[in-house]
């Protein structure tokens, strides 16, 4: 069998497929042009671009940017002018979804929607931070580690100055929690783009800024190992024509990701496409390989750590998937564990910074966000402090995240026992929304973390419409807090009417047609 798999491996078939990263220049630019032509892929990126146009504003551009010294940008800090861009941000938003939606595949090769991804994300590429300032965290944290601080013990203000000034105020004085992958990806960006010339104490404005944009670079590289090895993965399962070009339009030109991978610059991008990489060397027998992927993923973001279960039983072998053979699962299982740790734990000594990261592991959860258990503990703690019980609101936040925290990892453990055997992709894939969902913080851009892995788990229709609807809610939501944030949360409310005819509109369509071809379902 090993002899088979090592002729497979061998042949020019294989051969093409085994480095989805090859892409012909030429093929790359007749794909863009023919994307160029399609008024959808045009009318998307104007919306792109309004969105950008949008995000010079007060939302999320901090005060001690750069950018406000611009000739004429200071309107924007007016009512009016932070009105009117909201406005040109919500046109953007409805632009970039229609012409999502409208682009659903209905036939196979129609579009290349990698092409899409690529026109769709150019105006991302040096545009201020959209939807978030998380950025200016990233590059805040960098620079303390430029500086030889421990950001896994201090927050960005232990270190005044302009770095610190771009970062939102409940994060001024947290430890980050992020892998040391990420912190040090974040000093070399913070030192290749001035850190030891501009200003050798507290930076520059300039400099934050540059540095906050520099963090788009490994998100940009996450987002292209998405889209090279996520195809591969959607053909691996059996689907073929119209499912594999439905998948791609269902992750790789999602514009949720767009706007938060490519235009918020998180660091998620870079974990979600170390983790598809690896997923995909499991697919083609690589099993070590796949392991020191999943270690190095774990680094840069700790969620990833969840795919080391899904490559450990993709090394099984087809007679050994049943729990019967125990002692098959836990070899393997054992192994891939040992290799992803030592890869994370060497990374993590590289690094020279630990695993301080244990320490901050609460720190997402110590604001209020959109998770349900953020949402419950508000809801409680509001009853609770009308009756006067003020000491009583931490108890409750924890006592709300610990019981939400074992129901999420009960559930984890359930899909483990009943489908990470025979449907390892798909265990990711739920387990890692499951994570999302019932963690003590939800953002948007977490529920791509297994979001973007659906079309490789042979989703249902209506999984499917459920994903559409939660990917144009996400974009709808972000859009309209931008537009509270610049003082017109009465505008953010109104637009939510012509993006729900919007929704409807597509949605009386239907969704008959699977995201799954009809044909058995391969055991990866």
């Amino acid at each position: 069998m090993a002899g088979d798999q090592v002729r497979d491996l061998a042949s020019p078939h294989a051969l093409r497929s085994a480095y989805p990263l090859r892409v012909r220049a030429a093929d790359a630019v007749a794909a863009l042009g023919a994307e160029w032509y399609d008024p959808m892929v045009r009318q998307g990126l104007l919306g792109i671009v309004l969105i950008v146009l949008g995000s010079f504003s007060p939302a999320f551009l901090p005060d001690s940017s750069p950018l406000w010294s611009l000739p004429g940008l200071g309107i924007v800090r007016t009512t009016i002018g932070a009105t009117f861009a909201a406005l040109v941000a919500l046109a953007g938003v409805w632009l970039v979804l229609d012409a999502w939606l409208r682009l659903r595949p209905t036939a196979p090769g129609r579009h290349d929607f990698r092409a899409v991804l690529a026109l769709w994300s150019a105006p991302l590429l040096f545009a201020p931070p959209v939807f978030s300032q998380d950025a200016y965290s990233y590059a805040a944290q960098g620079w303390l580690v430029s500086r030889g601080v421990d950001p896994y013990q201090v927050g960005p203000a232990a270190l005044p100055g302009s770095f610190a000034d771009a970062v939102s105020r409940v994060w001024l004085y947290t430890p980050t929690p992020y892998g040391p992958l990420s912190l040090q990806i974040q000093r070399i960006l913070v030192d290749a783009t001035g850190g030891h010339l501009l200003a050798p104490a507290a930076g520059s404005p300039l400099h934050a800024y540059l540095a906050a944009l520099a963090m788009r670079v490994p998100a940009v590289l996450g987002v292209v190992l998405l889209a090279a090895c996520l195809p591969a993965l959607i053909r691996h399962v059996g689907a073929a024509g119209l499912d594999v070009d439905r998948g791609i339009w269902l992750a790789v030109a999602n514009p949720l990701m767009i706007v938060h991978f490519i235009g918020g610059a998180h660091n998620d991008a870079l974990m979600v496409g170390l983790m598809v990489l690896a997923l995909w060397c499991g697919t083609q027998g690589r099993f070590v390989t796949a392991a020191i992927l999943v270690g190095v993923a774990t680094a840069a973001k700790q969620p990833a750590a969840l795919s080391g279960v899904a490559v450990a039983f993709m090394a099984l072998p087809a007679a050994s998937r049943r729990w019967s053979a125990w002692r098959e699962i836990l070899r393997r299982t054992a192994t891939t564990a040992a290799i992803a740790l030592a890869s994370f734990a060497g990374v993590s000594l590289l690094t020279g910074l630990g695993f301080g990261w244990l320490h901050a592991m609460t720190v997402p959860g110590s604001v209020p966000t959109i998770a349900p258990s953020s949402l419950v503990a508000q809801a409680v703690n509001s009853v609770v402090l009308q009756w006067g019980y003020y000491e009583w609101g931490g108890v409750i936040t924890g006592a709300v995240e610990t019981v939400f925290g074992v129901a999420t990892v009960g559930f984890i453990v359930w899909m483990a026992a009943r489908i990470a055997l025979h449907r390892p992709i798909r265990f990711v894939s739920w387990g890692l929304l499951a994570a999302a969902i019932g963690g003590a913080a939800l953002h948007g851009w977490y529920l791509l973390w297994g979001g973007l892995l659906l079309p490789a788990t042979r989703p249902s229709p209506r999984l499917v419409r459920v994903a559409v609807w939660v990917t144009v809610g996400m974009v709808v939501y972000y859009g309209s807090n931008l537009a509270f944030r610049n003082g017109a949360g009465w505008l953010g409310i109104l637009s939510l009417l012509p993006y729900a005819l919007l929704m409807l509109r597509h949605d009386r369509a239907g969704w008959r047609t699977p995201l799954a071809a009809a044909s058995p379902v391969p055991p990866l």
